[in-house]
């Protein structure tokens, strides 16, 4: 694993996505490679803090159909 087959499957790994193999190979990589730790944990802090941003109003339900039935067409 290099640097940028690891950055590019970087949110893969952090949403537990990769298949176990491919996740632990990220891991050992960030573990040796300071610039992919960096940014590893950058964009962890980032999603972490997305997360507690985004997630406090509740999406009302004729929006949520409304997106649904959108999706449903595709």
């Amino acid at each position: 694993m290099n640097c940028k087959e690891s950055l590019r499957k970087i949110y893969e790994f952090l949403d537990g996505d990769l298949e176990k193999v491919s996740s632990a190979e990220i891991e050992v990589h960030i573990n040796c490679c300071r610039h992919c730790w960096d940014r590893f944990e950058f964009e962890k802090q980032l999603k972490t803090l997305i997360k507690k941003s985004c997630c406090k109003e509740i999406c009302p339900d004729t929006l949520r159909k409304r997106i649904e039935a959108l999706l449903d067409k595709y």
